[in-house]
């Protein structure tokens, strides 16, 4: 399909075709972040712009697997959830849900929390809870999210499946040229499950040397209402996110911004939030209570050799689960001889993040040129776990001072550094990557005695080397209008154990002695683990042009395939038929993405497709990779049918894919097949003022009933909610 656009193009191009048009134009330079005042934005899509050296569309990178979804994007959407925002970006898709709570990335196939690293305004967010999501993030607060799919050289560890980088608002994105102060009021309604969602925004800038804004939003709703008329036992929402940013500008070179977004979260919600039903588990009263604050220096003095980055903050993320005798399996009701009381199980996990980078143009001539980019990072995640009951008889014997063995608390640690350089010699592209992690991983609580009983060490040290190498060609001249680009690209990718895995003693140690005679004393896995690496190879084409065919349409599309090996899966660690402890699962996928975005005066649209295929071996039996999921086709197209209405439909077809439907631990494995489903939604929206819109978006119009992937992506889990009419009034000062 590119080649032939590009080849029906460059026919109908004339061959010195007009380089630079004043409407799809903008000038190879950089403008100062501290002097940009954008209007709320109601262009068409995708946003291209062209110099004399590339073109370039925010939305899709051309030579690696990274999709950005945009301010537009999520105005257009208005999605409820994060998830939402980029369900149509190829190879993610949800796990769980469709609880908040119960959310979790799926990116080609690795879904477990700690295999997709995700950012907010550049702080790492890490949680881990048995079968819970960990991501608290209201997409009322986002300016854009981006989707990096596979281990970039920034990312370090826990990304084998990728990115999500979501970045928050600022004042200069929201006030109109020469306006100083603004606000906005959002109020919306959802019949599923009456929600009610407000959302209360002020920004300025006083003064050109400063931008404030602070946001307030709530969320209120019943439960879900499924397709067969059912509601969704304990999915109700009560939800309160705030932001408050600060950027000041000391001079035209440097720029410093605040970023403080917290969110809250209650009531009543599975114990398992991202399985099925409440069965076995129940219940829990849950309050959540998440923090993000981060402090960003950028410094661009007018040299080809500094452009510094700096990020330091802090994430909390506080837990409390209460459980009332008969609640939960895990809780059991009270009996004449025993009454446990009420169960509370408390989690906290802080983060501390420092991240430096600079990139320098070393050289820069007509004919080729050299940049270089380096970086250092340093991430602490420290977690402190702890479980009481109301007898307190009871929870002394089994659960001194708080401590929970199946539990672990403890304190993952590295510094990291990196170095890319880039060199491009006419129409070709090297990029080679190096990345060195440093990691340390400390026990805590009332592990250190039981490691210290058994003279186990209760700190583990190791370093991991990670290489890359980024080719591209562009197949046409550089003062052309259009890019076709070749591109390949290779990256090593590492996931580190948990603190649960490492230091778990009970049910959940993969080193107990009933499976593993020679494992340690103990019954605490340690230092037995090897970090889960892989290697992705990725090689595609990318094409780009801002009037096809000579006319107004632009268009930017890419096909992309990859393979990845993923090596010793944690969940393979075992002791083999002769003695031997060893780790030696693997996971092969391989895959094809594309995806497009277009616009011609007034219609716009977005396409996507990916399909992943694969197998696993765990150690003992070769099977289908069930973490993968379905094919997925996306279409949205939409039109501006008017100065003041915008309309657009969506079609999403997920194909059907492999589940296991029995067997697990030292039973093996039986597998079905989770159907298929098509979904339509729609939306339009009408700004009948500049100070006053309206939206009306319809969601699974169809009331299609179909099963959402349950825990671990291995799994069918909720019903989907059925169809849901939104209503949003926007009001704007």
């Amino acid at each position: 399909m590119i080649i032939v656009l590009v080849a029906l193009n460059a026919l109908y191009a004339p061959a010195h075709a007009e380089l630079l048009n004043t409407e799809n134009t903008t000038a190879d330079t950089t403008v100062n972040s501290n002097k940009k005042a954008a209007p709320v934005p109601e262009q068409t899509l995708p946003e291209v712009s062209v110099s004399a050296r590339r073109i370039e569309d925010e939305r899709i990178d051309t030579t690696r697997a990274i999709t950005t979804i945009t301010t537009e994007d999520l105005e257009r959407l208005q999605p409820a959830t994060l998830f939402d925002a980029i369900r149509d970006v190829p190879s993610v898709a949800i796990n769980g849900g469709p609880r908040p709570s119960g959310m979790s990335f799926n990116i080609r196939g690795y879904a477990d929390n700690e295999d997709v690293a995700v950012k907010v305004d550049g702080i790492p967010k890490g949680f881990e809870k048995y079968r819970m999501g960990g991501t608290f993030l209201e997409p009322e607060l986002l300016k854009s999210v981006e989707v990096q799919r596979g281990p970039q050289i920034t990312s370090g560890s826990g990304s084998l499946g990728g990115t999500i980088i979501a970045t928050t608002k600022d004042a200069a994105d929201l006030l109109q040229p020469g306006q100083r102060y603004g606000a906005r009021a959002k109020f919306g309604y959802a019949n599923n499950n009456d929600e009610y969602s407000r959302s209360y925004m002020v920004y300025g800038r006083p003064d050109d040397r400063i931008d404030i804004l602070f946001n307030y939003s709530n969320r209120q709703s019943n439960d879900i209402m499924q397709p067969g008329g059912t509601k969704l036992e304990s999915s109700a929402i009560s939800s309160i996110s705030k932001l408050l940013k600060v950027s000041v500008f000391p001079s035209e070179s440097v720029q410093l911004t605040t970023s403080v977004v917290s969110f809250e979260d209650s009531g009543l919600q599975p114990y398992d939030a991202t399985g099925g039903q409440p069965g076995t588990f129940g219940n829990v009263i849950r309050s959540i209570e998440d923090l993000t604050w981060s402090e960003t220096l950028q410094y661009r003095p007018d040299n080809r050799w500094v452009d510094f980055k700096a990020i330091f903050g802090k994430g909390y993320t506080d837990l409390h689960d209460l459980i009332r005798p008969g609640m939960s399996s895990i809780n059991p009701l009270c009996t004449p001889i025993l009454c446990r009381g009420n169960l509370n199980d408390y989690y906290r996990y802080e983060t501390t993040n420092l991240d430096l980078s600079n990139r320098s143009r070393v050289i820069e001539n007509k004919d080729w040129s050299l940049e270089l980019f380096l970086g250092l990072q340093y991430n602490k995640n420290k977690r402190e776990v702890s479980r009481y009951f109301d007898n307190t008889a009871y929870s002394q014997t089994f659960y001194p001072d708080g401590f929970n063995a199946s539990a672990p608390p403890g304190t993952k640690s590295y510094v990291a550094y990196y170095l890319q350089p880039k060199l491009t010699v006419g129409r070709l592209s090297i990029m080679p990557g190096f990345r060195k992690d440093f990691y340390q991983v400390d026990a805590a609580g009332g592990t250190l005695a039981l490691l210290e009983q058994y003279d186990q060490a209760a700190t583990i040290k190791f370093r991991q080397e990670s290489y890359s190498l980024g080719l591209a060609y562009a197949l046409l001249p550089q003062n052309s209008n259009q890019q076709l680009t070749l591109y390949s690209n290779y990256g090593q990718g590492f996931r580190p154990p948990l603190v649960d895995e490492y230091f778990t003693q009970g049910v959940f140690s993969r080193c107990l002695s009933f499976f593993m005679s020679n494992g340690p004393d103990s019954q605490i896995c340690g230092d037995l683990y090897r970090p889960q690496t892989s290697e992705s190879t990725e090689a595609g084409i990318s094409y780009q042009t801002p009037r096809l065919f000579g006319s107004d349409i632009q268009l930017t599309s890419k096909l992309n395939f990859f393979h990845i090996r993923t090596s010793h899966l944690l969940t393979s660690l075992r002791q083999n038929d002769a003695g031997e402890i060893v780790q030696d699962g693997w996971e092969r996928r391989n895959g094809v993405e594309f995806e497009s975005t277009m616009s011609a005066g007034k219609l716009y649209g977005r396409v996507s497709y990916s399909r992943i295929s694969g197998a696993l071996f765990d150690g003992k039996e070769y099977v289908p990779l069930y973490t993968v999921p379905g094919n997925a086709l996306n279409i949205t197209l939409g039109a501006n049918l008017h100065a003041r209405v915008d309309a657009n439909i969506s079609y999403r077809r997920v194909a059907q894919r492999t589940v296991v439907t029995a067997g697990g631990g030292s039973i093996p494995l039986e597998f079905g097949t989770q159907d298929g489903y098509e979904v339509f939604n729609a939306g339009i929206h009408w700004a009948p003022t500049s100070h006053m819109g309206f939206r009306l978006i319809g969601e699974n119009l169809a009331n299609k009933e179909y099963r959402l992937d349950g825990a671990f992506g291995g799994t069918i889990g909720n019903v989907a909610p059925g169809r849901n009419i939104r209503i949003v009034a926007e009001f704007t000062y």
